[in-house]
């Protein structure tokens, strides 16, 4: 139980900045069924990469696969600390690139989680719902864009995500 709550918080937490990215860019009215889906995609693609390579420090990291998460959350934690929040994006026309591109920036926080779920053993489960909850996230945040104003956001993630490394820590 403990992991199928570790994977769904976690999942939902690195998922905040696709639902502030789906919200910045349709508050120009910009929304494009395109987003979701890519970004779900280069989600995936980049966790089961990381799956990968957690399976190949599996054996390395045996004895501190507890510490080894703890370390990339507090670590992913302190990035969503720093990081600037751009509730402004202004774009005409979103193409196919800036899709891309916006589902690396905001993947990259889903891999770096998955990694050390991966050292742990939860498989390509975690990817799959890196995935998923990617995709609602953003297409909640173009949904609701107009509707409510975020703010905050990484502060948030940073908060749960530091209660997660303790966790690990228990």
């Amino acid at each position: 139980m403990q992991k199928i709550l570790t994977l769904m918080l976690t999942s939902v937490i690195v998922s905040l900045d696709s639902f502030v990215a789906g919200f910045s860019i349709s508050l120009n009215k910009r929304q494009n069924a395109v987003l979701p889906a890519t970004v779900a995609l280069v989600t995936f693609v980049m966790c089961v990469i990381t799956t990968f390579v957690g399976y190949a420090l599996q054996g390395i990291l045996n004895d501190y696969v507890n510490v080894f998460s703890a370390v990339i959350l507090v670590l992913l934690a302190v990035t969503n600390l720093l990081k600037q929040e751009d509730t402004a994006v202004n774009m005409q026309q979103l193409t196919l690139y800036e899709c891309v591109t916006m589902g690396i920036a905001v993947g990259l926080d889903a891999s770096v989680a998955n990694l050390s779920l991966a050292v742990d053993g939860y498989g390509i489960v975690a990817p799959v719902v890196f995935a998923v909850t990617h995709y609602f996230t953003v297409l909640l945040g173009q949904k609701l864009a107009g509707k409510i104003a975020m703010q905050h956001t990484n502060v948030l993630s940073a908060v749960v995500l530091f209660v997660l490394a303790v966790t690990k820590f228990i």
